[in-house]
């Protein structure tokens, strides 16, 4: 490979508009050129466990991609996995990528070289192409020899081309008259570029202004001048389809590349993933497929489900298996326990029985760890954890879980940073440092309360406004003209075509065996933590008609939606898969309860978003969200990798009012917030599009998926609802239970009859 010259750009960009192997063009449009894989990039500063929880993600991205993409509807064959996804993904029949693959880079630098290596004369349109970048200057130098009028009359005037071949399986070539084709007889793929007629090797290209179909080549020998059609075949797909062609079970449109100008065109869409990063990995790690009795029972203690007991005869059991010591220690515990009984009928042994009682729990809490891997949480979040293996990873409610218990222990309720600020503030109390200015004692109450108030009627438990949200972006791969696992062209009519995963080529560093590159971007920036009332959620989802059944004694929602997740999960109609499918089919989902929290956490999160970057001077973009839907939590938080300014704490402390409380609260509250500028058309695609709450799709978890204004205020219902009765908005029930509080803490007396 061509050593390539660097550049420097900011490490998202290198990440995104100039990752490996996307065609751009320098500032001005000049110098068509495309990137390279560098391999002086350093490694990126992130945990052992964060690298760990990457490659797992490309690993079932790419397995998710490749079950999409070998859909095959309407064509002539199946479709094969190497058509799906990068050859170096693929092991035998099945979709691999190794860790060890891996290299994980901090982006810093990003190589280039020219590209096309096409050029096109200003004033004959005599065509000429070279064959390498290194053969380039001395082809180049040639170019005058083979102009129709001789090379002392050339003017020598070449323009490089920015149109280029280009297929869905991800190969880009120049612009060339060569066409590629399949002989059948031979079995193998053949070149044809000389003239058909004359036999000439030279060709002019004729661009008139308009669609490419327009263009072509021409033969330059003045008695000749046949055209020839601007056309190419992709070799990857030929290699594999060739043989089908004379049977006619592939057809020209699934091997034929198209001309497109990347300048005007998009061509090149890049692919990764986001994580939160924590610092301790002793939660996380309960995710492992073999630590299912522990993560079973870190779920039912969170979730309020009653701990399972071990019967006496399964004790015994355990302690004999322990060996002699903990035998006689099951004897002496049935003697005490035995004693107990007998003295607790006998009057003056209250000393004693405490003795004793003592002793019973000394040998109970010195069995705790050897009991731990026999006991069982509750059936329900027991079978949802051994489904886990069917969950696309970003949307496993058992992840978003024990996230969700990791970010409590260490963002939301830890103390300081180095700097002496909180990590994390209730806006129901704030810290100096989100404290306005010049407000007197009485003007700040009075400012707390009516925050409060308004988070009572957003239907909000609690909001935190984090100091330090430490994210992880990557990026691994890419694709060409299409971002999703599937493209369809009005020549194929409904076939769907396989659109081809690739992951970045190689580098090698020194010593270091070439891997592939995983741009990773780390940073820690200010976010906002919302939880919902649970009692609110439950009401809203009654007044849906979606009523759960009533849960044991402390059971909480989030332990009823993982349990019901499971089964929505199995539901073709309903499951969430890796791309979410099956909520853009109109109608197709009936109501239940997680796909309905769901778009509320995800809604209520754009909300937050889009009224946070119209009061803070960021742009949509500059955000990120993440869901945790068992506890009814979402986080909101700028993502960028310049300096954190403190946008949104200046946002904070600026727009805190002592009558509205703070102006982010009073829009979020106001129903004029989620008003739409294409009102009836927005309502018609289900209460969600550019004029109100969409978002940039590389912001966005679910690329703009299950979102719905009417969650939060009616006036519709999600495009996906298989109901034709429009939702009952989230606020308006808040409202509604915030009026009854009020009017019960004014009358007890009145509001007591009125709810009988």
């Amino acid at each position: 490979m061509t050593k390539a010259p660097t550049m420097q750009r900011s490490r998202s960009q290198l990440a995104t508009a100039y990752s490996p192997h996307q065609p751009f063009t320098f500032e001005g449009g000049e110098g068509a050129c495309i990137a390279q894989p560098w391999a002086g990039n350093p490694e990126a500063p992130i945990s052992d466990v964060t690298k760990r929880t990457i490659a797992d993600q490309i690993q079932e991205y790419f397995e998710a991609w490749a079950t999409q993409a070998r859909r095959g509807q309407d064509l002539k064959h199946e479709v094969p996995l190497e058509l799906a996804v990068d050859r170096v993904a693929i092991s035998g029949d099945a979709v691999l990528v190794r860790i060890g693959d891996l290299a994980f880079h901090s982006p810093r630098n990003v190589g280039y070289v020219p590209f096309p290596l096409s050029f096109k004369c200003n004033r004959c349109g005599l065509h000429r192409q070279c064959r390498s970048v290194h053969s380039a200057p001395a082809e180049i130098a040639t170019f005058p020899t083979a102009c129709p009028t001789g090379a002392a009359t050339c003017a020598n005037d070449w323009r490089q081309l920015d149109v280029v071949f280009a297929h869905w399986s991800g190969e880009l070539e120049a612009l060339t008259p060569s066409f590629r084709y399949w002989d059948g007889n031979a079995g193998k793929i053949r070149d044809k570029f000389n003239c058909e007629a004359c036999g000439g090797d030279r060709f002019y290209l004729r661009s008139p202004v308009g669609p490419f179909s327009g263009w072509h080549f021409e033969c330059v020998v003045p008695s000749c001048r046949l055209s020839r059609q601007i056309l190419q075949r992709d070799k990857a797909t030929l290699e594999v389809l060739g043989p089908l062609i004379p049977s006619g079970n592939a057809l020209p449109f699934e091997i034929n590349m198209e001309p497109i100008s990347y300048r005007a065109s998009a061509l090149h869409y890049p692919h990764g993933d986001r994580l939160l990063v924590f610092d301790d990995d002793r939660l996380l790690s309960q995710l492992a497929d073999d630590k299912l009795p522990e993560l079973s029972r870190t779920l039912s203690n969170l979730f309020g489900y009653p701990a399972s007991m071990l019967s006496d005869a399964d004790r015994e059991r355990i302690l004999r298996a322990a060996g002699p010591d903990r035998a006689r220690e099951w004897e002496d515990y049935v003697q005490i326990r035995d004693l107990i009984e007998m003295m607790s009928r006998q009057n003056g042994a209250e000393q004693m029985l405490k003795t004793q009682r003592r002793n019973i729990t000394r040998l109970e809490q010195g069995w705790i760890s050897l009991f731990a891997p026999h006991q069982t949480a509750t059936q329900g979040i027991l079978t949802a954890c051994v489904a886990r293996n069917r969950y696309v990873r970003r949307f496993d409610p058992i992840r978003m879980a024990i996230e969700h218990e990791s970010l409590r222990i260490e963002r939301l309720h830890s103390g300081q940073m180095s700097d002496g600020k909180a990590v994390s503030v209730d806006v129901r109390i704030l810290d100096n440092f989100l404290k306005p200015d010049a407000l007197s004692a009485s003007e700040a109450e009075s400012m707390l309360d009516a925050v409060t108030a308004r988070l009572e009627m957003l239907g909000i438990e609690e909001m935190r406004f984090v100091r330090d949200v430490k994210v992880c972006d990557y990026t691994f791969g890419f694709t060409r003209t299409e971002s999703r696992p599937v493209v369809r062209r009005d020549k194929a009519g409904s076939a769907e075509m396989p659109v081809r995963l690739r992951l970045f080529a190689k580098v090698g560093h020194g010593e270091r065996e070439a891997a592939h590159p995983v741009l990773c971007i780390q940073q820690s920036n200010e976010g906002f933590y919302v939880r919902l009332d649970e009692e609110t959620v439950i009401e809203w989802l009654a007044a849906n008609g979606i009523n759960l059944p009533v849960p044991a004694p402390g059971v909480r929602l989030g332990g009823q939606l993982l349990e019901q997740f499971p089964l929505v999960n199995e539901e073709e109609t309903s499951r969430f898969s890796r791309f979410l499918n099956e909520y853009r089919r109109d109608q197709g989902v009936t109501r239940s309860a997680y796909p309905f929290v769901y778009t509320l956490l995800h809604t209520a999160a754009h909300h937050l978003i889009t009224v946070a970057s119209s009061m803070s001077g960021l742009d949509l973009g500059s955000f990120g969200e993440h869901l945790f839907v068992p506890n009814l939590a979402f986080l909101v938080y700028r993502r960028g990798t310049t300096m954190d300014l403190g946008n949104l704490s200046s946002m904070w402390r600026e727009r805190a009012d002592s009558v509205v409380g703070n102006e982010v609260l009073d829009r979020m509250m106001n129903p004029a917030s989620l008003r739409c500028g294409s009102e009836s058309v927005c309502n018609h695609r289900g209460g969600a599009c550019p004029d109100c709450i969409l978002i940039p799709e590389t912001s966005c978890l679910t690329r703009n998926e299950l979102l719905s204004r009417s969650m939060l205020v009616g006036r519709g219902r999600p495009l996906w609802d298989a109901s034709i009765v429009d939702v009952v908005g989230f606020h308006d029930i808040a409202r509604q239970r915030r009026s009854r509080r009020q009017a019960a803490a004014a009358s007890p007396e009145t509001a007591a009859t009125s709810v009988a």
